[in-house]
């Protein structure tokens, strides 16, 4: 983006700034907020020199990245990072999972449902694309579909009766390493497939971790055996 363009914009929401505070003072749902411009070709330090020069004192820089961390996306992201590495280094299961209500009106309705249901330990927010995300801590995979399938029953019996949802569930265990943006992944593509399988059931994937924790603990009983014997295990002798 070129450097006139950007002056260009912020002139314009500047003037804009100045001829609405005329006419009209902010209060209630008219406060402060911060706007938000991804820029390209343009870095930190001559951004600076332009804020300096120009004394744009109340435009301020951040990465796309803590932009990201304030969506709703983002909180969930951080969110499972912290609870995958507490189930690698504590052993202690988690369960993630998506819930969509099948009429997009319902969706305020169903995630205060939801959020009065999860515990004080879990996590449930809103997603832009009209989910609700919901992750249940120290939670093993049985265990977690009992309870989303409890929280599925209650929303239909405390809602109107028309009023169905479709969830996909998937399960982490810590046995292996997997990146949250995986895991949430897994856990929509049980959504679409509960959604493509007629809506209102709970579609539960395979656990996340179990087909590569197989994997790695076969790596790493090779590798003590040639440690200790210096000799690779039968079944690789045999393949080679």
């Amino acid at each position: 983006m070129a450097v006139d363009d950007l002056l260009r914009e912020l002139g314009g929401l500047e003037a804009a700034c100045r001829g609405e505070g005329a006419t009209k003072e902010p209060s209630g749902a008219d406060a402060p907020f911060c706007l938000c411009r991804i820029v390209n070709e343009l870095s930190t330090e001559a951004w600076r020199q332009l804020k300096h020069e120009l004394e744009l004192d109340a435009w301020h820089v951040t990465t796309p990245e803590v932009l990201d961390s304030g969506t709703s996306l983002g909180q969930l992201r951080r969110f499972l990072l912290c609870e995958m590495d507490r189930a690698r280094q504590c052993h202690l299961p988690l369960a993630l999972a998506f819930i969509r209500p099948d009429s997009s009106e319902a969706a305020d309705s169903v995630f205060d449902l939801v959020r009065a249901q999860v515990r004080s330990f879990d996590h449930a927010s809103r997603q832009e694309d009209g989910s609700i995300s919901v992750v249940l801590s120290a939670t093993p995979l049985a265990a977690a579909e009992r309870l989303m399938g409890a929280m599925l029953r209650r929303i239909r019996q405390i809602s109107e009766p028309t009023l169905t949802c479709s969830a996909g569930l998937i399960g982490y265990g810590g046995l292996a390493q997997l990146t949250a943006e995986a895991l949430i992944e897994r856990a929509d593509k049980a959504l679409e497939d509960a959604r493509r399988l007629g809506g209102n059931r709970l579609e539960v994937a395979p656990c996340a971790d179990a087909a590569l924790a197989s994997r790695e603990t076969l790596v790493r009983a090779s590798e003590k055996h040639f440690l200790f014997t210096g000799k690779k295990p039968p079944e690789q002798q045999d393949q080679e």
